[in-house]
């Protein structure tokens, strides 16, 4: 695929009816892709970000497919980030049907009181304190409410996990893809004769995306097992083309698997060298250990993750003091 000056992108006479619209975000690769399909009822695989600028680069990658916002009557988001479903109260408002996981909008449900519980208590048990703690906190509670405004789950229709289902006049297969997002689904569809696959953040050829599952919420520590899990169902896809969140369309996708799978092992090894270096220690050290900074929560998420499938799989243990978990080595 070629991509055009304004960040949309057209297939190289592949794909006639489906193009691809960049958006700009803050940190690598610097973008988030969503992508029209074309037809007699057009709509959008994902929604892009919630920035004034993304409703100005959403109107003009669809200008460039010959579309309008107002031609739009379906939006399928792959899982509830903010640079996935950002245009999505935009999209309602022109007229535009909204579809997502079915579990994420009854998690979005949620009492924010409850939300907040949850986060204080995980992200102490991670190793944060005062301030620190408190950016924590708010933070995630300021995301869950954004993402439940842009993406309101009463406005929303629902999609099951690991069913077919119908979208206008299109077929989708959902695979449920958890790791990244807890209820991340990738989805399935015939396009001009091929079987294709969007893969949201899920599968990127370029990198892993990061395990964030729950955020700092309770099972956090589940989200490396979850990743793999994607992967045993991603393996199953009889896709020949994959078409993602971020990072270049690619094909072959149980290659991208199979080096997703290498770069979580290489977490986990990197994770336990961490462990053994400084042990005993919070999940916060342990993620500062392995990357040299935790300025920013995506380290320590992923050390989370980490340290609960190394604890499952007896190569750590843990024990908490004062609501603080600390690891070591067994």
């Amino acid at each position: 695929m070629k991509t055009d000056t304004d960040g949309s992108c057209r297939s190289d006479g592949l794909f006639s009816t489906l193009h691809r619209l960049e958006f700009d975000v803050p940190w690598p690769p610097k973008h988030v892709a969503a992508y029209a399909l074309d037809g007699p009822e057009p709509m959008l695989i994902d929604a892009g970000t919630p920035v004034d600028e993304g409703e100005s680069t959403l109107e003009t990658g669809l200008e460039r497919a010959g579309l309008s916002i107002r031609d739009i009557e379906h939006v399928v988001v792959t899982h509830p980030h903010s640079d996935h479903l950002g245009q999505a109260d935009t999209l309602r408002e022109a007229g535009a049907t909204i579809y997502a996981p079915r579990p994420a909008l009854e998690r979005l449900r949620r009492d924010p009181d409850r939300v907040r519980e949850a986060v204080h208590e995980t992200a102490r048990a991670a190793g944060y304190s005062g301030d620190a703690l408190e950016e924590i906190v708010e933070g995630e509670v300021d995301s869950f409410r954004r993402d439940r405004r842009l993406l309101d789950p009463e406005a929303t229709e629902p999609i099951a996990p690991e069913t077919t289902f119908a979208v206008g006049d299109r077929k989708f297969r959902s695979l449920e893809t958890p790791g990244h997002q807890i209820h991340h689904l990738s989805l399935e569809t015939d396009l001009e004769g091929t079987t294709v696959l969007f893969s949201g953040d899920a599968l990127i050829e370029s990198f892993r995306a990061g395990a964030f599952h729950v955020g700092f919420d309770r099972g956090a520590d589940e989200a490396v097992d979850a990743y793999y899990d994607a992967m045993d169902r991603l393996q199953e896809t009889t896709a020949t083309h994959v078409f993602p969140g971020h990072g270049p369309v690619f094909e072959d996708p149980h290659r991208v698997v199979d080096r997703t799978r290498d770069r979580l092992d290489t977490l986990l090894a990197e994770t336990l060298e961490a462990v053994a270096a400084i042990e005993p220690a919070t999940a916060l050290a342990i993620a500062e250990e392995h990357t040299g900074s935790v300025r920013y929560p995506a380290p320590v998420m992923d050390a989370l993750g980490a340290l609960g499938t190394l604890e499952n799989r007896g190569r750590v243990r843990s024990e908490s003091e004062d609501g603080v978990r600390y690891y070591r080595t067994t």
